[in-house]
């Protein structure tokens, strides 16, 4: 039995639910599927309440707190903070076993909880002044690279890396063949995110107009790259995609194409959407990302973006290369190991082993 079971868990996060699903929302899902009582609580709002959310033992949590509430001195915010989780305690009407916080902008005391494990998952690197009141008061402190993970050092907390994961729906998808031609090419993401290296990735879209690109992901009205990749017959913009019929439309591309500011690490360390775009077992050409610098026989990574479109027409034009049977297979079977129900079972045995060690002291 997994120790996250029929426990009362409540996830911190920085997105909202009804955001487009990242990692808070998946682990949320997978905890709630494995027997736990999940409680989401989205940043703040107007309202206190708590609703459920269609799955078996998941809640999403709203509630209102104090402005400025971090700005206070640490004694004065440490009690304005027990009396909101006291609230939250009342909503849910119960106490917590485990909290597990992506968030370093709220309840930064975590001993305030009085839970019997202290999670904080670092997905991203955070510029947030108490964040190390978050993570010295963590038991466990989860990251998703190495980079972000070196931040923490000088924590008395467990640490350890967990990549980012993928829902096993992408791995019942069936692809067609693949490996003869490249007619598609899929890029996924916010149009609007401002790390997009968008010289790139409108040069590689005019030197590749033979090629239908399939944009999917939302964008603003007035996106500027967004009105520009609309001039392009050959770009079709689908917008925001469920998240549930993303293998549907992933079955449909060729190759998938990442084009960040590779040199931008702070927001570049890892992203999630690679593990997805393995899934597939089709060839991913990326930007430099830290975390797959040694990985790089299941991705096709440029070290600078000047290389992207070079590497990209390599792909294009000796396809059987990048689509040989042990390289399908490597891809889909690192996908495989990082699936969500997969780091359940790890972390929940990491807080197994950390318990365990408390009680030895």
């Amino acid at each position: 039995m997994s120790f996250f079971n029929d426990k009362n868990i409540l996830i911190i996060s920085t997105e909202s639910w009804d955001h487009i699903p990242v990692s808070k929302h998946h682990y949320s899902i997978e905890l709630a599927k494995n027997g736990a009582r999940v409680y989401f609580l989205n940043p703040p709002s107007a309202k206190n309440e708590i609703f459920p959310q269609g799955i078996p033992n998941l809640f999403v949590l709203n509630y209102k707190t104090i402005k400025g509430i971090n700005r206070l001195p640490s004694w004065l915010r440490d009690l304005l903070n027990k009396r909101l989780i006291k609230r939250l305690k009342l909503i849910c009407n119960t106490n917590f076993d485990v909290v597990w916080t992506f968030d370093p902008n709220r309840f930064q005391n975590l001993s305030l909880f009085q839970a019997k494990v202290k999670i904080y998952h670092a997905v991203d690197i955070h510029h947030a002044k108490l964040e190390f009141e978050v993570a010295n008061t963590s038991d466990l402190i989860i990251s998703v690279s190495d980079l972000i993970l070196s931040n923490f050092n000088q924590t008395k907390a467990k640490r350890v890396k967990i990549n980012h994961g993928v829902r096993t729906h992408f791995f019942n998808q069936t692809h067609s063949e693949i490996g003869q031609v490249i007619n598609t090419i899929g890029y996924v993401g916010n149009l609007d995110n401002f790390c997009i290296d968008k010289e790139i990735l409108i040069n590689i879209v005019e030197a590749n107009a033979a090629i239908k690109f399939n944009f999917i992901g939302p964008y603003r009205t007035d996106s500027p790259l967004a009105t520009q990749l609309k001039k392009y017959s050959h770009c079709h913009l689908m917008g925001r995609v469920p998240t549930e019929d993303l293998p549907t439309y992933f079955s449909k591309i060729d190759l998938f194409l990442m084009t960040y500011d590779g040199a931008n690490q702070e927001v570049n360390s890892n992203h999630h959407k690679i593990l997805e775009f393995l899934s597939t077992g089709k060839p991913t050409v990326i930007n430099f990302t830290d975390e797959y610098k040694n990985h790089r026989d299941v991705v096709i990574m440029a070290d600078r973006n000047e290389e992207l479109p070079t590497l990209l027409k390599a792909v294009i034009n000796s396809p059987s290369l990048y689509f040989s049977s042990e390289l399908v297979r490597k891809r889909i079977q690192f996908a495989q190991l990082n699936s969500y129900q997969k780091h359940v079972e790890k972390i929940a045995t990491i807080v197994s082993e950390v318990m365990s060690s408390r009680k030895l002291l």
